[in-house]
């Protein structure tokens, strides 16, 4: 990993840039090619003239990668970082794999141990970041990569040191809907409980296709949300999914974030530990979750196609 200088210096460039790989609100992320070695990654390219006023969270991001990154294998690698004439240029791991829908919907079959397995590694890497003091604070399918078939915890945009002498400062609004915890929402204090709650959201997504507070309008969502309002249903979805599995996603849905286990009492949790061993064997009777998991993700792109240009129904950040 090339070496992370404390501020960036303006320098010729070392990359060839590719297509366009994504774009955010005030950034681009390209293919980047590095012109000694034809290393290619996924270079954030991010405006100098729109992210006027939040330099500090360009740099934020930088100082909790420096932390995190290249020290757990389900954790994206920030290989470069510096600074053109009009733009900031941070360079990552290229997730060719895709992400984590894609992934699941490719697979020929996809059994609950598979989902386990993944959700293990990220748990893990969760803990990893929240034992270094950090808060990742926007986790979501769409932020879990995949790069030689191993799945990456990527976008450190939202992150946030937490300081244990000022805990209020974490009371921002900031995520995406359908994923933020009920403190979040309102606008209360938020530690590591906050991603728990995400993770939560995410392992019944792996498992049905679709998230717990899911609702027409966002303002509905926020509300089903706020008062913890999900289900296990429709039922065809449910019915072959232990009973393990819907009491650990329970376990990190819980409203009260203090009451929440942590990442690392949750790797411990015999839905992810049994599940996970490498003495662990697929069961004749279990059942492949995949035809359910495709319809189900299928039936929401489409009811959601209507609310695409609505950026709130993606993400969105306090001022």
């Amino acid at each position: 990993m090339s070496q992370v200088s404390e501020e960036p210096a303006a320098v010729p460039c070392k990359y060839r840039t590719g297509k366009t790989l994504g774009r955010g609100s005030f950034s681009v992320v390209k293919e980047a090619i590095h012109l000694e070695t034809g290393e290619v990654f996924a270079c954030k390219v991010i405006n100098k003239r729109l992210m006027e006023g939040r330099q500090k969270m360009v740099r934020n991001e930088v100082e909790i990668l420096k932390i995190v990154s290249s020290r757990h294998a389900n954790i994206v690698t920030l290989h470069d970082y510096f600074e053109t004439r009009n733009n900031v240029c941070l360079c990552f791991d290229l997730c060719t794999g895709g992400e984590l829908l894609k992934v699941i919907l490719e697979k020929g079959k996809y059994y609950e141990r598979d989902a386990a397995q993944l959700m293990r590694k990220v748990f893990d890497g969760v803990s990893y970041i929240h034992n270094a003091g950090i808060v990742h604070r926007d986790l979501k399918p769409d932020n879990l990569l995949f790069k030689d078939g191993e799945i990456m915890i990527a976008d450190f945009g939202l992150s946030r040191f937490m300081d244990e002498d000022k805990p209020q400062v974490l009371t921002e609004v900031c995520g995406t809907p359908g994923y933020m915890a009920p403190e979040v929402y309102r606008k209360r204090c938020h530690d590591p409980g906050a991603d728990i709650w995400s993770l939560g959201v995410i392992t019944y997504f792996v498992l049905a296709g679709y998230i717990p507070f899911d609702r027409a309008e966002t303002d509905q969502e926020m509300e089903s949300v706020l008062s913890g309002d999900y289900t296990f249903e429709p039922s065809q979805s449910w019915e072959s999914v232990t009973g393990l599995a819907k009491g650990f996603i329970s376990s990190c849905l819980i409203r009260n974030h203090t009451h929440r286990p942590s990442a690392t009492q949750l790797l411990d949790h015999p839905w992810l530990s049994d599940n996970t061993r490498e003495t662990s064997v697929q069961s004749d009777k279990s059942f492949d979750l995949l035809p359910l998991v495709k319809e189900a993700s299928c039936e929401k792109r489409t009811s959601r196609s209507s609310n695409s240009s609505n950026p709130l129904v993606h993400r969105f950040t306090a001022p």
